[in-house]
């Protein structure tokens, strides 16, 4: 006799996934996959009809003068035949899944939580670009810009409005649902990483319009105290309308959705202290600092490179025009800097506060890693740059006959102002962390990204002495050869020398480190130390998986009683 149930009992104590768990995942990828296809494209059907009745309803000019009315009965015949059949679609196979979310392991399936993050951030898509597009233009209109020459006029505003007020319902309904479930924010497995990864792409993606709309902010203030007088900035136009326009909606829907995003992840992380330890968020606070710093930092090397070209008496440069030339740069800084010693003041707050994870040990160690070796490709190009200034200054044109030197030395200096503080700043955090005799210091000296790192750095420090050194042997052999155009003593030779030895340094400083690290002795063996945290949740998800299990032996029991008890009534 064979029962058709979701699990089985294959002996004392023991349960097993047969062909019905199985034929579970498959149904789920069946109906969950149809069901994302038919939303996207009924979304997208809406979007594109409501746009076409607008434009039909309130009369567009550029209607009639672009499209003749054959081609707007094709496209709203398009969108909606689109909409009509993606709908029920939607509804069939949706309703469906709905139906069975009492079944075992249905709530917290990754199938499902995968179809509503993403069906979420489709709609969250939408929201955006169309509240974009609204907010963008009626900043336009405030700044003084003639409501025919907008965009809104006269049906966009409500295709846009309509829209919006569409997907955030849809977003509203589809995060009911994420809650409904019942395990939102307590998700397990691969459950648990779609949600993260949904709120650190949000995250992310909010920060960075936070960043660009304050700039543009910035930029065009600065750019309309520049360019324009007074009485200008009342009857003109420019640029900058459209610039300020642009920023003011990107600030205000990227705090909108980074507010949203970040109450929402902290009261998770308030509720369940293990989710402030789980990789995906370390990895989003680690690429928040990241990105935050590049902001900071990028506009400030542009401003010492500007500002040394013109205490070298470039040429290209002056006083006059250092405005103009930091004014696309510059205006990063601000935002960037706020929010780079936010996240960091947060990751730390949260590292002190809940600990560290072995996946989150192996970000941090990523993190500090790949930054040290960036700083360290800054400082390499930056001494280069100020050799190469140097050699030509001496060598090639005199101290006297040309500033072509003025450049690379600017270009040099501006490097390795920001080279050399990120790189020993994190290199001497990361030599302080293998440093320790204990069994951190120990995981630390042996991990994968140290390795990577300080074997990488030594590889490519050989290669470049190896390259370097064998163009100044070529042109001693050649010289002992009797060739007279050797160029031994050219400056090429002295470049190339001094190149090697800055490679050289760089080398014996990490292969010091390799070699102190083979020489520490390794403490004792221990069993890694698990952050209390992370043992309540493994705690916790054990006892879930056991009730689930214990409640589906006993449904498998009951079939397989009430089957006896019917063979036993049917017999004669």
């Amino acid at each position: 006799m064979s029962t058709s149930t979701d699990r089985t009992v294959a002996g004392a104590g023991d349960v097993v996934a047969p062909r019905g768990d199985r034929l579970a995942t498959i149904r789920r990828l069946y109906f969950y996959l149809i069901a994302l296809v038919s939303f996207i494209a009924a979304l997208a059907g809406l979007d594109s009809l409501l746009q076409q009745l607008t434009n039909v309803w309130l009369g567009a000019p550029a209607l009639g003068t672009l499209y003749d009315n054959a081609y707007t009965r094709q496209v709203i015949a398009q969108s909606g035949g689109v909409l009509l059949v993606a709908t029920p679609i939607f509804l069939l196979h949706w309703g469906y899944m709905q139906r069975r979310l009492d079944e075992p392991g249905e709530r917290g399936a990754a199938l499902r939580k995968f179809f509503l993050y993403v069906a979420s951030a489709v709609a969250v898509g939408y929201v955006l670009v169309r509240s974009y597009g609204l907010l963008s233009e009626l900043a336009r209109l405030a700044l003084g810009q003639p409501l025919a020459a907008s965009d809104l006029w006269p049906s966009e505003w409500l295709h846009w409005l309509l829209m919006i007020v569409a997907a955030g319902a849809l977003q509203l309904y589809l995060h009911s649902v994420l809650i409904g479930d019942g395990d939102y924010g307590r998700e397990v497995d691969l459950a648990g990483s779609w949600r993260r990864l949904y709120q650190a792409l949000a995250g992310l993606l909010g920060l960075g319009l936070l960043i660009q709309g304050s700039a543009d902010i910035i930029g065009a203030v600065w750019r309309a105290l520049s360019d324009l007088t007074a009485e200008q900035l009342v009857t003109a136009g420019g640029l900058w309308r459209y610039q300020l326009s642009d920023g003011i909606a990107l600030t205000l829907l990227g705090a909108a959705l980074a507010r949203v995003n970040w109450r929402r992840w902290l009261a998770i992380t308030a509720a369940s202290p293990v989710e402030a330890i789980s990789v995906l968020r370390r990895c989003y606070l680690y690429i928040a600092v990241v990105g935050s710093a590049l902001a900071t930092l990028i506009p400030l090397a542009n401003l010492v490179y500007e500002v040394l070209l013109v205490l070298f008496d470039s040429p290209s440069a002056s006083w006059a025009g250092l405005p103009d030339r930091l004014m696309d740069s510059l205006p990063y800084v601000p935002a960037g800097l706020i929010s780079w010693v936010w996240h960091w003041h947060v990751l730390r707050q949260e590292a002190a506060q809940f600990g560290e994870s072995h996946e989150g040990a192996t970000v941090r160690r990523l993190y500090y890693y790949a930054v040290a070796a960036t700083g360290l490709t800054l400082l390499w190009f930056g001494a280069v740059s100020i050799l190469q200034a140097g050699l030509d200054w001496l060598l090639v044109v005199g101290p006297r006959e040309g500033r072509f030197w003025v450049e690379p030395l600017a270009t040099g200096l501006s490097l390795l102002a920001v080279g050399v503080p990120i790189w020993s700043v994190h290199w001497r955090t990361a030599q302080a962390q293998a440093h320790r005799s204990d069994a951190q210091g120990a995981q630390e000296r042996t991990s994968l990204p140290r390795r990577i790192y300080l074997y990488g750095v030594a590889l490519v420090g050989a290669l470049l002495i190896l390259f370097y050194l064998a163009q100044v042997v070529y042109r001693l052999l050649l010289l002992l050869l009797g060739d007279p155009d050797a160029g031994l003593l050219s400056a090429t030779t002295v470049a190339d020398v001094a190149r090697s030895a800055i490679a050289a340094v760089l080398w014996v400083v990490h292969v010091l480190a390799i070699r102190d690290d083979t020489r520490r002795v390794a403490p004792e063996p221990q069993s890694e130390a698990v952050p209390p945290v992370e043992q309540r949740a493994a705690l916790r998800q054990r006892i879930e998986q056991l009730e689930a299990e214990l409640a589906s032996a006993r449904s498998a029991l009951a079939v397989l009683e009430a089957s006896e008890n019917s063979n036993q009534s049917a017999a004669p």
